[in-house]
């Protein structure tokens, strides 16, 4: 364990180690800054199997909290997911070398982390010591400080402000989006909101693919029993000649449902409304794949929500998504709900949709992610 005065001569020596020529193209730092993705995106993945050769036998992980992890009760609580770490964005990292088998690494970096029911996203400053250990760095130690997040917490519903647009979120605007197959007048923009009529069904994309990101709106419906949804990872094969009228063919979708589709379905068709909800839904579409997270659907293929937190036409309602590393995640109005695991592919475009109703979003912020 990390006492005062030894956390306090760490700092002393990275403070003393920072006159010393540090070069960002250098070898050794690549090598470590490379070791530190790998680890952060094993602990973000809950993969303990890939995080376990890059620890030191020796590792002290000091929690802000004061408690303190050794290699092997760090991995349990990995393992069994007694914590999982949701979110870990690097914001700056230094290196700095002492000897040829000593590396510091100092910076800020903000970390979301869901334990004992609870979920949170704060901003930490952090020093962590690697080793190198029979030609392989490995991570020795980790002291952390929090400090007041810059960032949106998670499924937070705030509006973004500019510490937080500093911070990587991106308001995205009519230049971000290109029509795929709707009509002229299916998208229009007004300001940050954008209105869709919802005629013909179809999509507009996000420019570019996209990997591991972040999403943060606000979506409403504008007549009862709206249908709409947003589209992760959409191959684009799935989207290319897509004629209007049609969804795209792969991806992971986001449901946008207004309460009265369940009624309106019930009158269709005379059968009960069992095989979907109007809370938030999240599924594999056509030829992608996700192990949904439970409660499922009665055919298992749905991430069913594990609460109702979605307001009825005309309210505003908000959607925080995490698309990270194989995995979706949904709050809907702040409420962590639905999600799923091992999505493939797990690289593609974000694509909102049309589907019959009038529908606006806005405040669309996105956040890419390593």
């Amino acid at each position: 364990m990390f006492s005062r005065s030894s956390v306090h001569t760490l700092f002393l020596c990275v403070i003393a180690l920072s006159h010393a020529p540090v070069f960002a193209e250098d070898a050794r730092t690549k090598e470590v800054l490379g070791a530190d993705d790998a680890r952060i995106a094993a602990m973000v993945s809950a993969d303990s199997r890939s995080l376990e050769p890059l620890l030191s036998e020796d590792l002290q992980y000091s929690h802000s909290t004061g408690s303190v992890d050794t290699k092997e009760t760090l991995l349990s609580l990995i393992e069994k997911k007694e914590i999982r770490y949701v979110a870990y964005q690097p914001v700056e990292r230094s290196v700095v070398f002492s000897g040829s088998d000593i590396a510091f690494i100092n910076g800020r970096a903000e970390i979301g982390v869901q334990h004992e029911g609870q979920s949170f996203e704060k901003t930490f400053v952090f020093l962590s010591v690697w080793r190198l250990e029979e030609d392989v760095w490995r991570f020795l130690r980790w002291q952390s400080s929090q400090l007041a997040s810059a960032a949106l917490a998670v499924g937070d519903v705030r509006v973004i402000d500019e510490s937080a647009r500093n911070g990587g979120w991106q308001l995205l605007v009519e230049g971000d989006f290109e029509s795929v197959n709707g009509e002229a007048d299916t998208w229009s923009w007004k300001e940050s909101v954008l209105s869709c009529t919802g005629h013909p069904v179809g999509v507009t994309r996000f420019h570019k693919p996209l990997e591991n990101f972040e999403l943060s709106f606000q979506w409403r419906h504008l007549s009862s029993g709206g249908n709409s949804g947003v589209f992760l990872w959409a191959p684009s094969e799935s989207l290319l000649d897509l004629p209007p009228g049609k969804l795209p063919r792969g991806g992971i979708e986001v449901q946008i449902l207004d309460h009265g589709y369940t009624e309106q379905y019930k009158k269709k068709s005379g059968r009960k409304a069992t095989w979907f909800t109007t809370d938030g839904d999240v599924f594999a579409v056509g030829t992608s794949e996700m192990n949904p997270f439970p409660p499922l659907s009665p055919n298992g293929t749905r991430s069913f929500p594990s609460a109702r937190h979605s307001r009825g036409s005309p309210q505003w309602n908000h959607y925080y998504v995490r698309a990270v590393n194989k995995e979706v995640r949904l709050w809907v109005n702040g409420h962590e709900v639905s999600g799923g695991s091992n999505c493939s592919p797990s690289t593609g475009y974000l694509c909102l949709e049309s589907e019959g109703a009038p529908v606006e979003f806005k405040e669309i912020y996105l956040r890419e992610l390593p």
